[in-house]
C-alpha cells in the first residue's frame, strides 16, 4: 500500500469517530472498528520494516568495515527546527549508534564517536582552515584559503576519515586489518577439536556396546545346551 493508500485508511479510520456510539452520530462502532484495525496493521508492518532496515544496515557496516566514525549529534537542537523535526525522528540517529556500539564491540572492530563541537562540515579537508559560519542551506564548501569546491557532506566525510586514523592509529579508516584478516599457515588460527574421553568397556554406549538382557539371556540358554550334550555323551 502507498502513501495515498495509508493516507485513506487514516482519515477513514478517523471519520469513524471511535469505539463508542454518541447519541446523534450518523456513524457507529460497526463501521469504525475495520478502518481503525486495518490503520494499525499499516503502522505494525510499517514498524517492522524499519527495525529490519535498520538492523540490516548496521549488521553489514560493522561486518564489512573495521572502523565506522558517528558523530555525536544535538538531536534535541536539531527537533526544535520546524522544518527538520520530524526527518530528524524519523531518522533515528541514537539507535543507529546504541546498535553499531554492541554490535562493533561483538565482532572486534571499532566504533570513534566524534564530538559534538568538532567542525567536520566548517574545516577545510585539504588545508585545514576552518570556517566561522557555515548555514545549513549552503550544501557547497568552497575554501577561503586553498580554493577547494567540494559537496558538504563529502568534506566532512574526509575530515571524519582523517580523524579516525589520528585516533586508531591506521592508514586508512574503514578497512579491516590486514593482521587479523590473513589466515595463519596449516590452520594455526583455528581451534582444536575438543575429544571427550572416551569410557571403559561395558560402563556405556560411547566405550563400548553393552549387551542387551535378551543378549545374555540366550547366551546363558546356549551355554546350557552345550552342557548337556556333552553329559550326554
Amino acid at each position: 500500500m502507498g502513501f495515498w493508500g495509508r493516507r485513506r485508511c487514516c482519515s477513514q479510520a478517523s471519520r469513524g469517530g471511535g469505539p463508542g456510539i454518541l447519541p446523534g452520530h450518523p456513524v457507529s462502532a460497526c463501521a469504525w472498528w475495520p478502518h481503525e484495525a486495518q490503520r494499525n496493521k499499516i503502522h505494525h508492518r510499517v514498524a517492522n520494516r524499519r527495525e529490519d532496515a535498520l538492523h540490516q544496515m548496521t549488521t553489514r557496516l560493522a561486518c564489512e568495515y573495521g572502523t565506522i566514525v558517528v558523530e555525536d549529534l544535538g538531536v534535541a537542537g536539531m527537533g526544535r527546527n520546524r522544518r527538520l523535526s520530524r526527518r530528524v525522528a524519523d531518522a533515528a540517529f541514537g539507535e543507529i549508534r546504541r546498535r553499531l556500539t554492541y554490535k562493533t564491540r561483538r565482532r572486534g572492530t571499532r566504533l570513534v564517536v566524534a564530538d559534538r563541537w568538532y567542525p567536520s562540515s566548517k574545516t577545510c579537508s585539504r588545508c585545514g582552515a576552518v570556517k566561522t559560519k557555515l548555514p545549513l542551506s549552503m550544501r557547497v564548501f568552497e575554501c577561503d584559503n586553498c580554493g577547494l569546491v567540494l559537496g558538504r557532506d563529502a568534506n566532512a566525510g574526509h575530515n571524519l576519515v582523517a580523524l579516525a586514523a589520528r585516533t586508531t592509529g591506521t592508514a586508512a579508516a574503514g578497512d579491516l586489518d590486514l593482521a587479523t584478516a590473513k589466515s595463519k599457515p596449516r590452520g594455526a588460527d583455528r581451534k582444536a577439536r575438543v575429544t571427550r574421553r572416551r569410557r571403559k568397556d561395558g560402563t556405556g554406549r560411547a566405550g563400548g556396546a553393552v549387551p542387551s538382557p535378551r543378549a545374555g539371556k540366550e547366551t546363558g540358554d546356549r551355554q546350557q545346551d552345550t552342557g548337556a550334550q556333552l553329559a550326554l555323551r
